[in-house]
């Protein structure tokens, strides 16, 4: 069975059903830590501190409007640039969580279910990403303009992503929170997944790739932000004149403003189509 020659062809079954389940997955996980709820923070596979706390719950619950699009429309576009995002996201993640799996009791069910959510997620991504692979790309390219913003966007962001992958000490003194290396090394994602989004537009992009992005990007930013915002109203921990603390918060702004210009770039693709 080979996917369609169509350049937007419909998602499989399998991946169609795999992302419904990490819908409902990030619904609780998402949800639950961004509100602290008692029964997620029970269930989690390692403790964790306010700050982390919330802003894992930011991220998933930021990446839950990207899988749910991807769900709810059912086709390439946007799956290519989600699924694209979803493995990287699950492949760094399941590396880290190998790397320090001293962090996980074995003797907890909650360890090794995260171990087979990750890997299952990062082989199915893997292989639709392979199976789809001489499917034409849906769209158009972006205009010169447009692909500098993108590649900027893919440098400035993936650049920090890697560092704290390979440096996780020296790059986590940018944080706002005291982080270790295997926290350090899991947030890497946090750049590297809108880093391979914005890489994944490059080649060409449809209204609905630049609005799956945009919405995803605009939560992805602004709602790290509000996390620690909460948390350090009840922590007081946060130097908020440090120089450090508004370059990580101007990253997050960046990204976010990066949304509103690819919602806006999807509602120009959509003027023009009429």
């Amino acid at each position: 069975m080979t996917p369609s020659s169509s350049s937007n062809p419909r998602i499989s079954p399998l991946l169609s059903a795999v992302t419904w389940l990490e819908v409902a997955v990030l619904v609780v996980a998402g949800g639950g830590l961004l509100i602290a709820h008692p029964l997620v923070v029970g269930i989690w596979p390692w403790s964790l501190a306010p700050f982390n706390l919330r802003f894992l719950g930011a991220l998933y619950t930021a990446a839950l409007l990207a899988a749910f699009l991807q769900s709810w429309y059912g086709k390439w576009a946007p799956a290519r640039t989600v699924t694209t995002m979803i493995f990287v996201f699950t492949l760094v993640v399941t590396v880290c969580s190998f790397l320090h799996r001293d962090r996980f009791d074995p003797a907890k069910a909650e360890a090794w279910v995260w171990f087979a959510l990750y890997i299952g997620v990062c082989l199915n991504a893997g292989a639709h990403l392979w199976w789809y692979r001489s499917v034409p790309a849906a769209g158009r390219p972006p205009a010169s303009r447009s692909w500098a913003a993108l590649l900027a966007q893919a440098l400035v962001l993936g650049a920090y992503g890697l560092a704290l992958l390979i440096i996780p000490e020296q790059a986590a003194r940018l944080w706002p929170w005291k982080i270790d290396a295997f926290h350090a090394q899991l947030y890497s994602v946090t750049f590297l997944t809108p880093a391979v989004g914005a890489l994944s537009l490059l080649r060409s992009a449809t209204r609905i790739d630049w609005f799956t992005l945009g919405i995803t990007q605009l939560a992805w930013g602004l709602l790290p932000i509000l996390a620690l915002v909460i948390v350090d109203l009840q922590v007081h921990r946060v130097d908020w004149l440090a120089c450090l603390l508004w370059i990580w918060i101007g990253m997050f702004v960046m990204t976010a403003a990066m949304g509103v210009w690819m919602l806006r770039m999807a509602a120009s693709e959509s003027v023009s189509s009429r």
